[in-house]
């Protein structure tokens, strides 16, 4: 047991943390938008697997561009070859035994070879492969007042970062969201790490920002990207974009307000009753997604702007299937190069990625006729300059 734990450390050890950006690399400065020519990448599916994904994960290598498929229904990964459009592997795990994954909320892959599991919120974190065989189980204690790795590919997303023997995950903290503190907040990490080697966690310095309960409390989700050099954390109630160094010290902060937004946000104080404090979560403006496109050299933030809605019924809609949003695009320094304003009722957001070809959203939104059960399907989008 002692010489496989061995093993699967000193195989961890080699990989690197990151993967090239590549010679190819564009370096953006010029106002941009997302154009598309329609047509769609649609990959089929059976029965047992929905068009809206639990979360997708890109990855590309020398054999070509693939996507994983997170199914929770099942506890399985589904690996799908972009080229051929044609799902290639299907691996179920067991729930229990030696070979068991308790549950399957979000995973990382480092390589073919190496593919993290996580469960939130029951602290399962093993390591896998194609083959579905559990090379590692780890066990590790998330800090005193915090909870275990948040991840999740879909809606507020993040990849987590292995560095040497060091995993950065990103967490959230034992309280109830809606009676926090400003103080409290201010004084609450956003990510920890994980030795793999060790088990030992520790917190990264970042914080929330001092300020951003200071109206009220908010909700605290948010998204994070990395370039090859830096964090970016993107905050739900937060215009600006906050930028740390690979340990999470502090460097700076950017104003990247969105044109569909209001400069005020709302707060959960707004919300005196259910149907309101619901109405708060789903229909008001928001920043979720953040994602780096490393073949570009620039940064995608999904904007979601306020709605109006009557009733549960078009609230408990907006739950899954966002009516409107707009995707801001950013050059590697942050500067806002431009924003496009997606149609109403066409996108499925939260299943949105990016690889060589470009932007990739899904269209499995129940109101748009493109949709289709037997097929997950997506539009690409590139980046064309504003003249």
């Amino acid at each position: 047991m002692k010489k496989s734990y061995l093993f699967s450390f000193l195989m961890l050890m080699a990989l690197s943390f990151l993967q090239s950006c590549g010679s190819g690399q564009e370096n953006i400065t010029t106002p941009q938008q997302l154009v598309s020519d329609g047509q769609l990448v649609s990959l089929q599916i059976d029965s047992q697997t929905s068009n809206v994904s639990d979360g997708l994960v890109p990855f590309q290598d020398e054999n070509g561009s693939w996507l994983f498929n997170v199914n929770q229904s099942n506890n399985e990964l589904q690996l799908y070859n972009l080229d051929s459009r044609t799902l290639v592997k299907r691996v179920i795990f067991d729930l229990e035994g030696p070979e068991g994954v308790e549950y399957i909320s979000g995973i990382h892959v480092q390589s073919m070879d190496s593919i993290f599991l996580f469960g939130y919120p029951m602290r399962n974190l093993q390591l896998t492969d194609t083959s579905g065989s559990i090379k590692a189980n780890y066990k590790y204690e998330p800090p005193l007042g915090y909870l275990a790795a948040f991840v999740h590919n879909a809606h507020y997303n993040y990849t987590p970062i292995l560095r040497g023997n060091k995993l950065l995950v990103n967490t959230k903290f034992e309280a109830d969201q809606i009676k926090v503190a400003d103080d409290t907040l201010a004084s609450k990490a956003l990510s920890y790490t994980v030795n793999l080697e060790n088990s030992e966690v520790n917190l990264l310095p970042m914080t929330w920002p001092a300020g951003y309960n200071a109206s009220g409390p908010k909700l605290l989700d948010f998204s994070m990207a990395a370039t090859e050099e830096n964090l970016v954390y993107s905050l739900a109630a937060d215009h600006n974009l906050y930028v740390t160094d690979l340990d999470g010290n502090f460097i700076k902060s950017v104003d990247a307000k969105s044109q569909h937004v209001d400069q005020s946000f709302s707060s959960f104080a707004d919300g005196t009753d259910r149907f309101q404090t619901m109405k708060y979560v789903y229909a008001s403006d928001r920043y979720e997604r953040l994602l780096y496109d490393e073949y570009r050299g620039v940064f995608y933030r999904f904007v979601f702007s306020k709605v109006e809605v009557q009733n549960e019924e078009e609230i408990n809609q907006l739950r899954r299937f966002p009516r409107k949003f707009a995707v801001m695009i950013l050059d590697k320094d942050l500067n806002v190069l431009g924003e496009t304003l997606m149609p109403e009722n066409t996108y499925y957001p939260g299943n949105s990625f990016v690889n060589e070809d470009g932007l990739f959203i899904s269209i499995s939104h129940p109101d748009n006729p493109g949709n289709k059960e037997d097929l997950m399907s997506f539009e690409v989008f590139k980046l064309e300059k504003i003249e």
